[in-house]
Parts: structure tokens; C-alpha cells; sequence
């Protein structure tokens, strides 16, 4: 999940669908954007990506959230959804997303 191969994890995408989280999704339902991470850490059993989307990316309500490896198309790590955070045209939005493995 971390790492120097080039099919590690780089990027990580918002989007705006509802549709609950399942483990055979491919994709976002509805990607905003995608930006490279700015950073990737593994300690003990978790797992730390960080990404920053800046004005005019990933405009619009955000509803879910994804890890990928391809700044299009790309495999999928994980995908989240959650209560909608409406981002303008003008935010800029921080997030951080810890992976624990048990």
C-alpha cells in the first residue's frame, strides 16, 4: 500500500456519490477529482495518506472519498462514503485517511 513500485498507491479522488461502500467496487460513483498524494506512511499496523485539493478541484458536495494508484483509472484500495461537505470553487480541502490492518 505504500511504497517505491509503480502500482503503489498515489492518488486519491472525491466525488459526489451516495451509494454505500462495498468491497467489489472498481471506482468512485461520481468522481469530482483527483490529486496525488502528498504523502503516504506506514507504521505498525496503520496506514496514513494525506491529499490536499485545491481551489477549483473536486468542486461540489462531497459525499464519498477513494485511495487509487493512477491519476485515471487505476485500481481502487478503498472507497468511503459519508454526510455530504460542500467544497466552492474557492476551497481548498485537507484530507488525512488511516488505514488500520488487524
Amino acid at each position: 500500500m505504500v511504497g517505491t513500485a509503480s502500482n503503489v498507491m498515489s492518488h486519491m479522488a472525491l466525488g459526489a456519490g451516495t451509494t454505500a461502500a462495498a468491497a467489489g467496487d472498481t471506482a468512485l460513483q461520481s468522481e469530482l477529482g483527483r490529486v496525488a498524494l502528498g504523502s503516504a506512511n506506514a507504521a505498525g499496523t496503520a496506514v496514513t495518506y494525506t491529499a490536499t485539493f485545491p481551489a477549483g478541484t473536486a468542486t461540489g458536495a462531497v459525499t464519498e472519498a477513494g485511495i487509487l494508484n493512477a491519476g485515471s483509472g487505476g485500481t481502487l484500495l478503498c472507497r468511503t462514503v459519508f454526510a455530504v461537505v460542500n467544497k466552492g470553487a474557492d476551497d481548498a480541502m485537507a484530507v488525512t485517511w488511516v488505514i488500520t490492518a488487524s
